[in-house]
C-alpha cells in the first residue's frame, strides 16, 4: 500500500508541476556601471557702472559751509588727544568748534567757547591739496593743511602749526556744520 501512495502522489506531483504555471528560474546580479561626464561652465561677468570719484577741493566747496570736526587724532605738545563727535572717550571737546573760510580769503575760526578769531587763507598748491591760513590769534600761527581731499561729504587733512611754542600736529575729519 505504501506502494500505492508513492505511485499516487508521484502521479499527483508531476501532473501539478505540468498543469500549475510554477517555474524554476534561476536570477545572476548584474551590475550595471554608468559613467556620466558633467562639464559645467560657470562665466560672471561684474560691470560696475557707479564709479566713485572724490571731489576735487576748490575755493567754491570750501566756501560753501561752515565746517564741524567729527574726527581729530592730534599730538599738542607731546600729548595725545583724541575726539570723535558724540564719542564718551574722548580727550578734546570739539563739539562748538569750527571754521568758516569766506571766498575773499579771509575767514573766522570759533573755538568751542564761541570765541572767534580772524584769518586769511589760499591754496600753496595748484592741485588744491595744500592750503595755508594765517590765523590772527594771540599770537598769531600759521596754519598748514595738507593732503587735503574730499570724500563722502568729508573734508579730510593734516594740520600742523606752532603757537606759543607748543607744536600741534592732527589728523582731522570735518563736515558741513
Amino acid at each position: 500500500m505504501l506502494k500505492k501512495i508513492f505511485c499516487f502522489s508521484s502521479l499527483a506531483i508531476v501532473i501539478v508541476i505540468f498543469t500549475c504555471p510554477i517555474g524554476i528560474t534561476s536570477c545572476t546580479k548584474q551590475t550595471v556601471t554608468d559613467t556620466v561626464y558633467l562639464k559645467k561652465t560657470d562665466t560672471l561677468r561684474v560691470t560696475d557702472t557707479l564709479q566713485e570719484k572724490d571731489t576735487a577741493i576748490s575755493t567754491a566747496l570750501l566756501t560753501a559751509n561752515s565746517w564741524k570736526a567729527i574726527y581729530d587724532r592730534a599730538t599738542v605738545g607731546g600729548n595725545m588727544l583724541y575726539y570723535v563727535r558724540g564719542g564718551s572717550s574722548n580727550t578734546m571737546n570739539l563739539d562748538n568748534e569750527y571754521i568758516t573760510f569766506n571766498s575773499n580769503y579771509t575767514g573766522v575760526y570759533t573755538d568751542g567757547n564761541g570765541n572767534q578769531t580772524t584769518f586769511t587763507w589760499s591754496f600753496t598748491d595748484s592741485s588744491y591739496t595744500k592750503l595755508t591760513w594765517q590765523w590772527n590769534s594771540s599770537p598769531a600761527a600759521l596754519v598748514t593743511w595738507e593732503n587735503v581731499f574730499y570724500d563722502n561729504g568729508a573734508l579730510h587733512y593734516t594740520e600742523y602749526y606752532t603757537k606759543n611754542g607748543v607744536y600741534y600736529y592732527s589728523q582731522e575729519i570735518r563736515v558741513p556744520k
